[in-house]
């Protein structure tokens, strides 16, 4: 449901380019997660991350975050311990339907959340680290994949019968006329 909080433990992906990490650092860089209102999938609704479209715009280095209250209660760092209301996370369902999306007018997206709230460095330092590298996917090979191949054979052998059934339907109209 729209709105709906992601309760903790669960797990969101956000989908970069790879390199968005420099080669050979192993930590995710805090400014991947600087934005007020982080777009991200959630896992309940996204079962498989590596047939998502983002991975098509070569966003395909997926990474996973595990929500928690460090990311939702933000705390200070140079105060111990102390929570800062006004870093508060909001972690919400926010699935987008055809044409919602600008970027993506054709396509919807049920599984869409976001990690709302203001960014500041105790916040993108909670959650990575709270994130891991969950998977690099190999384009080529998803773009090669037997099953997609299959699947688009099949697509197109419906698509050919239906418009022959069409043609036929239509001279059929004709005749009889």
């Amino acid at each position: 449901m729209k709105g709906e909080a992601i309760p903790n433990g669960q797990y969101l992906y956000k989908y970069i380019k790879p390199d968005a990490i420099p080669p050979g650092q192993d930590k995710i860089p805090f400014s991947i997660f600087n934005d007020p209102e982080l777009s991200c999938d959630w896992e309940e609704f996204q079962k498989q991350p590596e047939r998502s479209f983002h991975i098509a715009e070569g966003k395909n280095l997926i990474l996973r975050i595990t929500v928690c209250d460090d990311i939702r209660l933000p705390r200070n760092p140079k105060r111990t311990g102390e929570i800062v209301k006004d870093w508060k996370q909001e972690i919400i369902h926010d699935p987008v339907g055809i044409g919602e999306d600008a970027s993506h007018p054709l396509l919807a997206n049920p599984a869409h959340s976001l990690i709302k709230g203001p960014k500041k460095i105790a916040v993108t330092t909670a959650i990575s680290n709270n994130s891991i590298r969950y998977k690099l996917v190999n384009i080529e090979e998803l773009n090669n994949s037997p099953s997609d191949n299959v699947r688009i054979s099949f697509t197109l052998i419906v698509i050919i019968g239906i418009i022959i059934l069409l043609a036929i339907l239509l001279f059929i109209n004709f005749a009889i006329q």
